[in-house]
Formats: C-alpha cells, structure tokens, sequence
C-alpha cells in the first residue's frame, strides 16, 4: 500500500487546514436485544476520498507505517472487508471475528516521532487492531503495549491526525485517543457515541450539562445543540437521539433507525473561509452495518453522485477473493423506471 501517489493537491489542503477547520464525522453503535449489535457512521471531507469496498485476507503482508517506503511489515491474522481510502488506507473495516472499526479525525492526536522498531504509525494502528484482534476486550489488553508514532509524509505540511473506534459482536466498544497528557481510552456506554475533537471526555462532560440528560425527552427540550456542524453540537445531537431509540422490529429497521442519529454535513455548508472564498466539509459516505450479519447499506453523496446500495462484508470474507471495488460507481443504483412501466395493468 503507498498512499502518497494517491493524495491530491486538495487533501493536501484539507491536511494543512485540519487544525482549525470545522472537521466532521460521527460514529455511532447501538447493541439491540434480538438483532444483535449494529454501527453507523458516516464520512465528512473537503473532497471525494476515492474510496473502495476491498479486502485483506488473512496471511496477507501490510505495513506496519502504512506506507510501502518503510519496509516494515506483518501478516495479518484475521481477514477484513470494509473501506479503503487514498490507495489502500483502511478507512473502516469489519474482521472475520465480528469486530468492526472506524477512523476518524482528531486534531488533538499527539504521538511522538521516534521510529522505533516494531512500531506502529498512526495511518496503519486502526487496520493492525482489525487485522490483530479478535474483540474489544483484546484490543484493550493490548492498546498500552502497542509503540505508536506520527508519520510525517512528503508533501503534507503536518502528520494527519486520527482517533478511533472498535466495535465487536458482543456489544463491547472502546474510544481510543492518544492525547498531550497520554493515552486514552474510553469503553462501554460512554464510547457509544464518537465525534471529533476536542477530547471525547470533553464532550461527555458537556451532554451531562445540558437538560436533556434531566427531563424527559420531547420536542422542545434544548440538548444543547445550536444545530450547527461542530463536532460539539454533531455529538450531542447524536446523544440525544440515541437515547431515545427504542428496540426494531427488524434488523432492518434497527440500521434504518440508526442511520437516522448521525448529523450529515449538507452539501455547500459554510466551513471557513480560504483565500477569500468559503470551503466545505460534506458528508462523503454513510455506512450502516450489522455485526451480527454483516449486512451492510452505504449512501455515497458526492460530487455528481448519489448511490445508495447493500452489502454483506462477510460474504466477502468468506470468498476468500481479494475484492477492490470503487464505492462511488453511479450504476449500482437501481432505475426502476422500466420495470414499474413493465409490472402496470394494461
């Protein structure tokens, strides 16, 4: 995997700005009584990721960088399908063992740049968990353990920044973040709901602020949000909501209904303003899976793009088949046009 042929001119840009912008994306999992564990989140950036569903079989050699220029590698124990980004970085992703993981961008993400061998960059940390353990209970045995460093690559002006989630069958989750003062993690009910920066402590001690945590929910109740794209207002939005769930009556229902708690990013909403002219941060992706099933739905909502299609990532596993297929393709839509004209009475 080498990611530097496949970075833009544009993502550059994103990577410089990324400090100060109004950076978004949401993670969300919900553990129902009789469907098992489902997880949603969606993508938000300045420009299309060039994503692909693809896989990683078991056995396979990866970069312990995430870059092919380091040399570094391991072979990874557990196969994974999901999301992956700017040429092979694993995005999101789902192992063979029912544990799912998403990145997600953190600015205030502070790893050291020592280069140690054996040591993990941060473009590769979320895909070696996947690719490693088998559960969230794993992952957090392991976590302190584990040397972690910042990869600077050529041609970006500052490392980019992440934190991440891992997910799995049982309805164990963990929020991991390496912060100025440490390592951080956090699991359970407090991990259920994920945004940016700042910390993730920051934003649970703002939801126990606000009413919505005392009164009974309606429609007039103030969680705190002023509706805007921050990753504040997009985390207690999301609480608020998920607390109001209740229980599907179908699987389908249960994805359906989660997909709903994220906050998309609208197309052409203000961000901030670059030499002049204001840039955006839209919602690229939305994906909403089943862990128990593997049934997977994803909306890419980009540029001239509107695809809605389903998935399932164990399928793909199972296929033992190294899979890489563009997530964006206009014609995995369905035009029932011809057929609803074919089926009416004449």
């Amino acid at each position: 995997m080498n990611i530097l042929k496949n970075i833009t001119t544009s993502a550059i840009l994103s990577f410089s700005l990324a400090s100060t912008a109004a950076n978004a994306c949401t993670s969300i999992a919900w553990h129902t009584e009789q469907f098992g564990v489902i997880t949603a989140r969606n993508n938000d950036w300045s420009e299309s990721t060039k994503p692909y569903i693809g896989t990683i079989l078991a056995g396979t050699q990866r970069y312990l960088h995430g870059v092919k220029s380091s040399g570094r590698t391991y072979k990874s124990k557990y196969a994974i399908a999901g999301v992956l980004a700017y040429g092979g970085l694993v995005h999101d992703g789902l192992n063979s063992e029912g544990m799912s993981m998403n990145v997600l961008y953190y600015g205030p993400m502070t790893l050291g740049a020592e280069d140690k061998k054996g040591s993990l960059s941060q473009l590769s940390l979320g895909e070696y968990l996947l690719a490693n353990y088998a559960s969230v209970a794993e992952v957090v045995k392991n976590i302190h353990q584990l040397e972690t460093f910042s990869v600077s690559l050529p041609g970006l002006p500052s490392p980019p920044q992440f934190h991440w989630s891992l997910t799995d069958k049982s309805g164990d989750r963990v929020v991991i973040e390496y912060d100025p003062d440490g390592l951080k993690v956090y699991r359970g009910k407090k991990a259920m709901v994920m945004t940016n920066q700042p910390s993730h402590q920051s934003h649970i001690d703002a939801w126990h602020k606000t009413p919505a945590t005392k009164e009974r929910a309606h429609k007039d109740v103030d969680f705190g949000s002023t509706g805007n794209t921050n990753p504040r207002d997009r985390y207690l939005h999301a609480r608020y909501f998920y607390q109001q769930l209740t229980q599907p009556s179908s699987l389908r229902n249960g994805m359906m209904k989660l997909s709903t708690i994220a906050s998309r990013i609208p197309h052409d909403a203000a961000n901030r303003e670059i030499n002049g002219k204001m840039a955006g941060y839209a919602t690229e992706w939305m994906l909403t899976q089943s862990l128990e099933t593997g049934d997977t739905v994803i909306e890419y909502t980009y540029d001239d793009k509107w695809v809605q299609y389903d998935i399932n990532m164990y399928e793909l596993i199972k296929s033992g088949k190294t899979i890489s297929i563009p997530m964006d393709a206009a014609s995995y839509t369905l035009d029932l046009t011809s057929l609803a004209i074919d089926m009416a009475k004449k």
